[in-house]
């Protein structure tokens, strides 16, 4: 059966139940940031001391000092949800409902004039100034001036084990050397390295992939529904399964830079080390009965992480310290 669970709906799924791990002893779990029960933030990003988290309408937060402290940009007006963000190369973008795309470059934000009403889910770029963004029943956006103009790709998805749907995209990597890779519904994981032109089918299975993240050193990975984590160890080619533990939806992944992987997820904060060893649950604070989604490596053995009820919060793992 097609999966059919919108991005902006996963903060009510309320699936799986998370093992035994890292106790609270040696994990440090601090709230930066409290917003309101209706608020939720599904996206963060960061390019040096700068970061950004994003969420309910109008709900953009900006912080210069690396997270320490976070204030809300009211220049910023978007009457939908935003999904998907990314701060890179001195551009940031952001992304969400009816096709919205918004575009900062010299600390200004303005709407990019939309080619899509389509719901919008992440968005990538690399240094050349290609950009991807994804959503809703197959729609991908490309950009090769940094996301200042887009057009719209036609895929033809009846050529993938989809069951003859147009799958929602939820993830997105575009890599320094142009390879861009999605993922989403039916473990869809597709590959380009023409800009999108053509795309090559490197996985199909049944649960959808939520993120995925290839690294320039062609180690990624991609997380999903049923606890599932795949792996990647040559740029995206090939992948294989990665024990999580689990069962509960897994919504964010992201690597530290030093053999270490975090998974963020629906009751699930995981731990591991990115040559495929198997996770380990961590369990303070709330995230044995919360979720969070947006994740940022901030260095040294923490990390931030955004999500339920408007929460930024950091991470402090004393073992990766």
């Amino acid at each position: 059966m097609r999966s059919i669970v919108a991005r902006s709906a996963l903060a009510v799924i309320l699936a799986g139940l998370v093992p035994a791990g890292a106790s609270a002893g040696t994990i440090g779990f601090d709230v930066v940031h409290q917003g309101t029960a209706h608020e939720a933030f599904f996206c963060m990003s960061a390019e040096k001391d700068a970061m950004i988290a994003v969420g309910a309408p109008n709900l953009l937060f900006d912080s210069t000092d690396a997270g320490k402290s976070w204030s809300l940009n009211t220049a910023v007006k978007a009457d939908g949800a935003l999904f998907g963000c990314r701060l890179k190369h001195g551009v940031g973008l952001v992304v969400g409902q009816m096709g919205l795309i918004l575009r900062q470059e010299g600390g200004v934000w303005s709407e990019v004039p939309k080619v899509t009403d389509a719901r919008l889910f992440a968005v990538d770029m690399n240094a050349r100034g290609l950009a991807v963004a994804v959503g809703a029943f197959g729609t991908i956006l490309v950009s090769t001036d940094a996301g200042k103009n887009w057009s719209r790709v036609d895929y033809d998805w009846s050529t993938t084990n989809t069951e003859g749907f147009e799958p929602h995209i939820y993830g997105v990597t575009v890599a320094e050397d142009g390879a861009v890779t999605i993922s989403g519904e039916f473990a869809a994981i597709l590959r380009s390295t023409d800009a999108g032109n053509t795309w090559s089918v490197v996985n199909t299975g049944t649960a959808s992939l939520f993120d995925v993240v290839i690294d320039g050193d062609g180690i990624g990975f991609a997380v999903g529904q049923d606890g599932l984590v795949l792996r990647t160890a040559d740029s995206g080619l090939t992948w294989s399964k990665v024990a999580s533990g689990v069962t509960s939806n897994l919504l964010g992944i992201e690597r530290d830079g030093a053999g270490h992987v975090l998974v963020t997820g629906m009751r699930s904060l995981l731990i591991g080390t990115d040559d495929g060893s198997a996770l380990k649950a961590i369990l303070p604070g709330d995230v044995a009965t919360g979720w969070y989604q947006g994740i940022v490596d901030s260095g040294k053995g923490t990390w931030l992480l955004a999500g339920q009820a408007g929460r930024l919060v950091r991470v402090i793992d004393n073992e990766t310290k």
